[in-house]
């Protein structure tokens, strides 16, 4: 690709890269897989819409189908929609980081010859909090990407609503077209009470000029912003912030968002036993959903009656075999002990649960921890709700130190960081100061399922134990969702019995399963006890009067819960992953924990300043999906790096280079990426007084934009019924063609 970033991709494009491989393979899928790269910036979030469009219709795959039928498609809408969403980022349920949240699509793509328009239809089903809509997509494309129309030449129009409400006008119409003359773009919401209108316009005169206009409202606070952009700059204003942007690549910023991972051959690697797609059948209502490690997918009005009623179905050898299922309120993780250091993690961010005060650190806060070589420090804290978690930066960092950790008798702090695959803990040291070399544990996870030969009948708690009656407990406020706890010894620490699947406390369950997620607060993504150890585990846990550890001492120690080799957490909550979900003889592998190297030959030299000599524990849980890369925020307006906190995205800190080596067991695989992300560099100074003298906005600012006579085919009508795929398994998942 040319060091100069193409127009278009400013307000929504994806660029298709050439590859340049850093090693080997030099073969197979690591060489023909395609890599998209898409230029993000404050324009193109003011019209979020354009972008997931552009995502769901890629997702779709309309161009790998042509005139194959009608085809079943599923979409992970949070893939499309969450990028950058720094709420998520700082979730501390791994559950709920790892969600999948599909929307199920019949498709048909035609062409009659390679002279011939391509047209594609689309019924998009989309679950949302308290309905089922249907969105009809009808897209007509006549020219492929070029010079001349780099976003090719293609009308795309779309109509949602209730699928109770076949006769409804739409709750959303619009349409995004791509001409001779630029892009426009138009939509009508009518959401509550609400009419709410976006509107663009982009001329562009050519390849490298053009001006735009983009208006609208977000999140009730309208914007009208005007841009424009020549050979070498780009420049865009809202009234009120004003800036201009370097279009050279070579200055740029990039982000991954996906990574291909590969073997010695250039084969894709794939889990063993990956996750699979689900029909499920309830009486005249039909559902598609996914089964993974994670849980079962399906649609909030399906998962209320799988397991009770109806029939739940996979594809296996072109045929459905019907599953029984197994479903509990809540689930329990199996947790092995692994072991590493704080200099290992270097510069990884891991969340810390303050249950006692500890120095300055606040009782009932959630602390941002990072170790930044020479020191553990808090750069942040973290508030949750029901729509997320939003972090506050701590400016300048606070120092935590093992001396107050000592002194308020902690003697391990739990921690929950993906980097390390969820939970861990790290060790307070005896004597000194935490070090490089102080102990960082981290647990690889497996499901215990309510069958299982070796699963603990008996558990006793040793911290963030929760209560028996979780239904009571979320009635009050404050919530009462844990018992009292301190981090002194003590000689009867709670018991719990699992039995059939199910965790209890004095013969009550621990159930939150039934609980409206709005009335849960900070919980609302799910709630997690804290470690829990069997009886013969309990010699690692024990001490004297004074916490000194002793296998033979009569108290239990909360602190030296990460002495076991193996703990238990119990996971309960109104969502599906916070459920079991279980089938007979079915078997899903748990992500593969790969471990990279990041220095110079694995990471771009701009990223490794704050993580060279660091070992990053990634999780691959099938083909593209590779987490556990930390990351940190941008400004939206200036694409500089800046504090996590209000109005920012979250960001991948650093790019795995093309052919950098991960390594599981004694394997070594591949990396590429897939998909990524280009943040123009802002200007200052001379470069930007040139810019603004050489990119006038007037014209821009006086373009008329389009209106509801822009819309002039009504999709629904156009694309007719929904037709029944021949065959029912999705034959694309996530971009992916399925065999």
């Amino acid at each position: 690709m040319n060091t100069k970033l193409k127009a278009l991709s400013l307000v929504l494009g994806t660029l298709v890269v050439p590859l340049a491989f850093a090693a080997a393979p030099t073969s197979g899928a690591y060489v023909t897989d395609n890599q998209n790269t898409w230029v993000q910036d404050r324009v193109g979030d003011r019209i979020s819409t354009v972008n997931m469009i552009m995502c769901v219709i890629g997702a779709m795959r309309p161009d790998a189908l042509v005139n194959q039928g009608a085809y079943r498609a599923l979409i992970d809408e949070n893939k499309c929609s969450g990028r950058g969403d720094s709420s998520k980022s700082g979730s501390t349920n791994a559950g709920e980081a790892n969600a999948t949240n599909f929307m199920s699509a019949v498709v048909e793509s035609t062409q009659a010859s390679a002279l011939e328009p391509l047209i594609m239809k689309a019924w998009i089903t989309s679950e949302g909090e308290s309905d089922r809509s249907r969105i009809y997509v009808y897209g007509v494309a006549t020219a492929g990407k070029s010079d001349a129309n780099p976003n090719g030449l293609f009308t795309i129009t779309y109509c949602g609503k209730p699928i109770s409400l076949p006769n409804a006008p739409c709750k959303f119409n619009g349409v995004l077209k791509s001409d001779a003359d630029g892009l426009s773009f138009y939509e009508l919401s009518n959401e509550g009470n609400q009419s709410q209108t976006t509107k663009l316009a982009l001329q562009a005169a050519s390849t490298d000029s053009g001006q735009g206009r983009v208006q609208g409202a977000e999140n009730g606070n309208a914007f009208d912003f005007s841009f424009a952009y020549n050979t070498d700059n780009f420049r865009r204003s809202d009234g009120t912030m004003d800036g201009c942007f370097a279009r050279d690549k070579a200055v740029a910023d990039y982000s991954t968002w996906r990574y291909g991972t590969y073997t010695e051959d250039g084969s894709r690697l794939d889990a063993s036993n990956p996750g699979f797609p689900v029909k499920y059948v309830n009486g005249n209502s039909n559902y598609f959903g996914f089964w993974g490690f994670w849980g079962l997918w399906l649609p909030d009005s399906a998962l209320a009656t799988v397991g009770t009623s109806g029939t739940l179905t996979r594809r296996v050898g072109g045929e459905d075999q019907a599953l029984t299922v197994v479903k509990r309120g809540g689930k329990l993780w199996k947790q092995e002990r692994q072991v590493s250091t704080l200099g290992a993690f270097k510069s990884v961010s891991m969340m810390y649960w303050v249950s006692n005060p500890v120095g300055a650190l606040q009782q009932g806060s959630n602390y941002e921890l990072q170790w930044d070589g020479t020191r553990l420090v808090a750069i942040g804290t973290q508030s949750c709700s029901q729509n997320g978690c939003s972090q506050q930066p701590i400016s300048p960092a606070l120092e935590v130190t093992a001396a107050n950790f000592r002194a308020a008798g902690v003697r391990m702090l739990p921690i929950f960081f993906p980097s390390g695959g969820g939970n861990g803990a790290i060790r307070v040291p005896l004597t000194g100061a935490f070090d490089a070399d102080s102990v960082l544990a981290f647990r690889t996870r497996s499901v215990v399922a309510p069958d299982a030969s070796d699963a603990p009948s008996t558990l006793v708690c040793l911290n963030n134990c929760l209560a028996g009656d979780l239904a009571g407990a979320f009635a009050t406020q404050p919530p009462q969702a844990f018992l009292s706890q301190s981090w002194a010894p003590v000689v009867s620490p709670p018991e719990y019995q699992f039995s059939n699947g199910m965790l209890s406390l004095l013969g009550v369950d621990v159930d939150a399963s039934a609980l409206d997620k709005s009335s849960m607060g900070p919980f609302g993504g799910g709630v997690n006890s804290g470690a829990m150890v069997v009886a013969d585990d309990l010699p690692a846990v024990r001490c004297d009067v004074n916490g000194t550890p002793n296998v033979a001492g009569s108290r239990i120690c909360p602190g030296l819960a990460d002495q076991a080799a193996v703990t238990y957490q119990w996971e309960t909550g109104p969502n599906q992953w916070n459920q079991y979900f279980g089938a007979a003889g079915v078997v899903i592998d748990p992500p593969k924990q790969l471990a990279l190297a990041v220095n110079a030959g694995t990471v771009r030299a701009a990223d490794i300043a704050k993580y060279d000599g660091t070992t990053v524990q990634l999780q691959f849980s099938g083909f593209g999906e590779l987490q556990g890369v930390p990351g940190h925020c941008v400004s939206p307006d200036t694409n500089a790096t800046a504090a996590c906190g209000q109005n920012v995205r979250w960001v991948p800190a650093f790019d795995i280079r093309d052919g950098a080596g991960v390594t599981g067991g004694s394997s070594t695989y591949y990396v590429k990426y897939l998909e990524r992300e280009l943040r123009l560099a802002k200007l200052s100074g001379s470069p930007e007084t040139s810019c603004k003298a050489s990119l006038s906005l007037a014209s821009a600012g006086a373009l008329t934009l389009p209106d509801a006579s822009s819309i002039t085919v009504d999709p629904v009508v156009t694309n007719g019924e929904e037709p029944t795929p021949a065959n029912p398994k999705p034959a694309v998942i996530d971009g992916i063609l399925q065999d």
